[in-house]
């Protein structure tokens, strides 16, 4: 069961808690169920028209497994509206305004790495500083919820949403 595309860009863009993507022990009720440890990795300078590989690495660092996640986030402007990616194998993409979002059939065990690599290509008249924002949007779905229906889950709501992540910046030369 994964929500769509539509639906995670509004909560990414209607105020999901930001935090870097240090990891932190969850030890209350409020604290996330899983917390990702990212690494992005992206080209300081690209000439205008290049291309930017951006790698994004993500580690659960407990408490729980992932169950529900997603890797990816808002690629900078000024890009060509197609893009190449790879995963691991089974790993699924959408890309819309909110932002370009990958998810695999698995759960990420505590400790155990996700990864996914995106390359995008500048316009030629794109200049200053291609700005992107990646990581990891992790749900927090109460354990026995994964059979529910969409309608359901959208009908029960009140999930917290975390997203571990960083902004990239990428400087135009020409």
């Amino acid at each position: 069961m994964r929500n769509t595309l539509t639906k995670i860009g509004a909560l990414v863009l209607g105020g999901v808690l930001l935090f870097s993507a240090a990891p932190a022990q969850a030890t209350t009720a409020d604290d996330p169920y899983s917390v990702m440890d990212v690494v992005i990795k992206a080209p300081k300078k690209v000439k205008a028209g290049g291309k930017i590989h951006y790698e994004i690495s993500a580690v659960n660092t407990g408490p729980h497994v992932a169950d529900y996640y997603f890797l990816g986030g808002k690629l900078p402007k000024g890009i060509v509206d197609r893009l190449y990616w790879d995963g691991p194998k089974g790993t699924k993409c959408e890309w819309d305004d909110s932002g370009f979002w990958c998810w695999g059939d698995w759960v990420l065990k505590k400790g155990h790495e996700d990864w996914l690599e995106i390359d995008v290509r500048l316009k030629k008249s794109t200049k200053g500083t291609a700005v992107a924002q990646l990581g990891a949007l992790v749900y927090d779905i109460p354990t026995g919820m994964e059979n529910l229906s969409k309608e359901e889950v959208d009908r029960l709501g009140g999930f917290d949403v975390w997203f571990y992540g960083k902004k990239v910046k990428t400087k135009i030369v020409r």
